[in-house]
């Protein structure tokens, strides 16, 4: 039995006739009878029966036709489906960064991408933020924005690197060095994100043999920033994020230590998947994005 039978079945009990169910399956009748037949055949019963020129279902071709009804409905479901995830204009991107402050910059990029594929939705899973390698193993994402490139089962695009500073008020004793040591970092207060002190690498790296004096831990990029303004302690953000306040005064920074610390991010994906056109596009498109802002020096381009 093939899905054409079931075709056949559904058409003819609607129709109630073979010559006007023939017509809308685009058959010859004789090819239509042929076809009851065979379905008749394997099951090995009678599913319509002829009354005056009327096909009559059986109470067996009843059971058939509502099976056939089901199985249609879910072959056309799989098959839009399908439709939806090859389709080179349209389809969903489904996305995540390793760092909360990242969705910052992404914001814009997103927007001028809709312009141009107003088809293609990006769907950011916030939650697969700390797991990001993780759910792209297991196909729950489609594009990973992360600083490891080390996956052998990763395909990596450099997108841009940043530079953690040491973030101060304009009047802290640090504004205007060339750079800080982490073991100045002794006796000062420290603000960070509102995450446990090992999921964090700035805070493994910096407080790895000594402690702060003490801890503020916030939710949000601007408590931090907000807090460090009022000289309540120091904090440790890329660049890019404190960019407007450097500009208006309102906040300075420092490189930490002489070689600074630098950071590049990529955009990583499944090696042995296929990608739709759209998502490569994705990809391709942050990439040159990124590359065109100020204060975004690009991995391997600078």
């Amino acid at each position: 039995m093939e899905i054409r039978h079931l075709q056949m079945v559904r058409e003819v009990a609607a129709c109630g006739n073979l010559t006007r169910a023939a017509d809308r399956l685009f058959l010859t009748q004789s090819a239509l009878s042929h076809q009851l037949k065979e379905i008749e055949g394997y099951f090995n019963t009678q599913l319509f029966i002829r009354d005056k020129k009327q096909m009559l279902l059986t109470e067996a071709g009843a059971v058939v036709l509502e099976a056939a009804e089901k199985i249609l409905e879910v072959v056309a479901d799989t098959r839009a489906k399908v439709k939806a995830l090859t389709d080179q204009d349209a389809g969903e991107v489904r996305l995540c960064t390793e760092c909360y402050t990242s969705y910052h910059w992404l914001s814009g990029f997103l927007k001028s991408f809709r312009d141009v594929h107003p088809r293609v939705d990006v769907r950011i899973d916030i939650e697969a933020t700390h797991f990001a390698g993780q759910h792209l193993l297991e196909n729950k994402i489609d594009v990973a924005i992360t600083e490891d490139n080390e996956n052998p089962k990763f395909s990596y695009t450099p997108l841009f690197q940043d530079e953690f500073m040491a973030v101060v008020a304009p009047d802290h004793a640090w504004a205007g060095r060339p750079w800080v040591e982490y073991a100045d970092f002794d006796g000062q207060n420290y603000i960070m994100y509102n995450i446990p002190d090992e999921e964090s690498t700035i805070f493994s790296t910096i407080f790895k043999n000594r402690r702060p004096q003490k801890v503020y831990k916030m939710t949000l990029t601007e408590a931090i920033l907000e807090m460090v303004k009022a000289g309540m302690g120091v904090a440790v953000l890329p660049n890019w994020v404190i960019s407007p306040y450097l500009k208006s005064g309102e906040l300075a920074a420092v490189p930490l230590t002489r070689n600074r610390w630098l950071r590049t991010w990529y955009a990583a994906s499944l090696k042995n998947r296929q990608l739709p056109a759209y998502t490569s596009a994705f990809i391709d498109k942050l990439a040159c994005y990124m590359r065109s802002l100020d204060g975004y020096a690009v991995a391997g381009l600078s």
